[in-house]
């Protein structure tokens, strides 16, 4: 039998991206919601994962596109415009700035590592977060979602 370790933070629903976005992240809250009703988590071990930090994130992206993560919102746009079109992130395009996005890319970044850990180290066979593979980026710049 496939040991699955399952990822969810309560927070990771509560965050919008606009309404001309078509990722909705409080669909990963209705998943949550399935899990348990269907009693699938009595199959699984389910985990909290911790927020990832700005150093974590930083061992894949480029400091200078972590650091404009932890400082753009929707308030202060105006003044990073020449940052947004080099890290390709606003409302033209796929990956809008909106409330909370810092926090937000700290929680589903957080499942991914600890979910990659317990697979390497060989603690589960499968790992499960639902907000992995949503929303993904390169070294230095945003590119979209799944």
């Amino acid at each position: 039998k496939s040991r699955v370790s399952y990822f969810y933070h309560p927070d990771v629903g509560h965050f919008y991206y606009g309404p001309s976005h078509p990722m909705k992240p409080h669909r990963l809250k209705l998943a949550h919601h399935l899990v348990l009703s269907y009693g699938l988590y009595k199959e699984m071990d389910c985990y909290r994962p911790h927020p990832a930090t700005l150093g974590e994130m930083a061992a894949f992206h480029s400091e200078d596109y972590v650091n404009f993560l932890s400082k753009i919102t929707p308030d202060n746009m105006r003044q990073y415009h020449s940052q947004m079109q080099r890290f390709n992130a606003g409302e033209y395009t796929d990956c809008p700035v909106f409330d909370g996005l810092k926090e937000f890319t700290s929680l589903y970044t957080g499942a991914s590592l600890d979910g990659a850990i317990q697979l390497a180290s060989g603690q589960a066979d499968v790992a499960i977060n639902w907000s992995g593979g949503l929303h993904h980026a390169k070294k230095c710049e945003a590119s979209g979602f799944c």
